[in-house]
């Protein structure tokens, strides 16, 4: 199971209609979905093609009434800003050690599978890297452009992980999961510029 979370930092000068003190770096949230970002901790690990997920990592408190054996708890976090009027943004892919948890330590499908769900997200994070760098370097025009690219790139990201986890049967179909491991895998490489 996956858990989703979306953090869009902006500068205020980039999205508020009230000038900033200089020198400020005062900032605003924004959140898509408020009630999926409940991270009771800053901790964070950035995704790493060398370093994979282990079950220490899974350090949450598992819900008794939820039937899934894992949670995988990853964020796209979007920091961009504007200076000079030029656009400079940055896209991370993080997982949640306190935000996510296991009921089963002991299967190696299960861990699999969630760090399917994690590659999954740094997937989406290059995907969106290349979207923001297409929107060019100028900030004229950039606050309609970067909420849509944004929004739109949140609910594809939602979308595939809901659709892996579905087709997969989370992780129960084998087979399935070891096309998504290598669709993935695939995709990664075509993305590599972007990492």
């Amino acid at each position: 199971m996956f858990i989703i979370t979306l953090l869009l930092s902006l500068l205020v000068g980039l999205l508020m209609p009230y000038p900033t003190p200089a020198g400020s770096p005062a900032s605003v949230i924004y959140v898509p979905n408020p009630a999926s970002l409940s991270v009771s901790n800053n901790e964070q690990l950035a995704w790493s093609a060398t370093r994979k997920l282990n079950w220490e990592d899974f350090r949450g408190t598992p819900e008794s009434n939820n039937p899934h054996h894992a949670l995988t708890a990853a964020n796209l976090a979007v920091d961009a800003r504007c200076k000079d009027n030029k656009f400079y943004y940055e896209v991370k892919c993080v997982f949640l050690p306190g935000e996510s948890w296991s009921k089963n330590k002991q299967s190696e499908k299960l861990l699999a599978h969630e760090q399917l769900h994690f590659d999954l997200t740094e997937v989406h994070a290059r995907m969106l890297r290349k979207e923001l760098k297409e929107l060019g370097i100028s900030c004229g025009n950039l606050k309609t452009n970067l909420n849509t690219t944004v929004g739109n790139a949140f609910k594809a990201w939602k979308a595939e992980q809901d659709q892996f986890d579905k087709l997969s049967r989370h992780g129960l179909d084998a087979q399935v999961q070891q096309d998504w491991s290598e669709r993935i895998s695939h995709r990664l490489q075509e993305l590599d510029a972007w990492k």
